[in-house]
């Protein structure tokens, strides 16, 4: 019964496998303007902790998991991650842009990065540690309508809206 619930728990966790799957994962952070959190491991499969925390941070933090395959061994040696399980917080890049807008860092592959120090893994520290790194409000990716839908769409809403009714004498 606790792997079929495990196994329908909601998950927006990012899977990264490889460099390419890194930088896509960040460029689609970067765009949002979300921080990004890379979680390493060594389990094969996503935990349902693992998965509260994608679900509870939705839109105010991306959340990625990093699994210790050959692909993921630059990304390994690039965060300095030799123990497991880990957590790296990723600043957005708004938090680490100077005064007159531009980025201090650099990009997201030479931005400064947070570890996780705590002690334990556990969901009361895991969920501290994320909030004090996530977004307070969520971001909304922006829709995207052409002209001529726009346009469509409101003449539809100020024309009034004719119904059929039909009447008995």
């Amino acid at each position: 019964m606790k792997r079929f619930v495990d196994a329908q728990m909601p998950s927006f966790v990012e899977k990264v496998n490889g460099m390419k799957d890194l930088t896509l994962f960040q460029d689609k952070a970067d765009r949002n303007g979300l921080p990004q959190a890379l979680l390493f491991t060594a389990k094969p499969n996503t935990s349902p902790l693992t998965k509260y925390l994608s679900t509870e941070f939705r839109r105010r933090i991306l959340l990625a998991e990093v699994r210790t395959t050959k692909p993921n061994q630059d990304i390994l040696k690039k965060y300095g991650i030799t123990d497991f399980p880990a957590i790296v917080v990723i600043p957005p890049a708004s938090a680490s842009e100077d005064e007159e807008g531009n980025a201090a860092n650099g990009d997201a592959t030479t931005r400064d990065f947070i570890r996780y120090e705590g002690d334990g893994f556990t969901r009361n520290k895991l969920h501290s540690f994320l909030s004090q790194h996530a977004l307070k409000s969520k971001v909304f990716p922006k829709k995207k309508a052409t002209d001529g839908e726009a346009g469509d769409k409101e003449k539809q809403s100020q024309e009034p809206r004719k119904e059929n009714v039909k009447t008995e004498l």
